[in-house]
């Protein structure tokens, strides 16, 4: 049986909110690989690794969660197109 127009506008306006959160984790990718090295040079420069290094450590694990929650929204988004 065939959507009505109102559902194919509700199935576009989720998609559309799922592609902009995966642009937000993208943008998330794109600058936590610059902050790590900023740490890592403020650890090698200032040597201050006792302090630090738990921050790369938990960037890493946030970098990870990142990773899955973008797998995971595109995994939806292609769910939501392909119904």
């Amino acid at each position: 049986m065939p959507r009505s127009k109102g559902m194919n506008g509700q199935v576009m306006r989720v998609r559309n909110e799922l592609e902009g959160a995966v642009l937000s984790l993208v943008d998330c990718e794109e600058v936590i690989p610059i902050v790590m090295l900023r740490i890592e040079q403020a650890i090698r420069r200032a040597g201050l690794g006792s302090l630090l290094e738990p921050a790369l450590c938990d960037l890493a694990r946030v970098a990870s969660s990142i990773d899955d929650a973008k797998a995971q929204v595109n995994g939806a988004v292609g769910l939501l197109v392909k119904e």
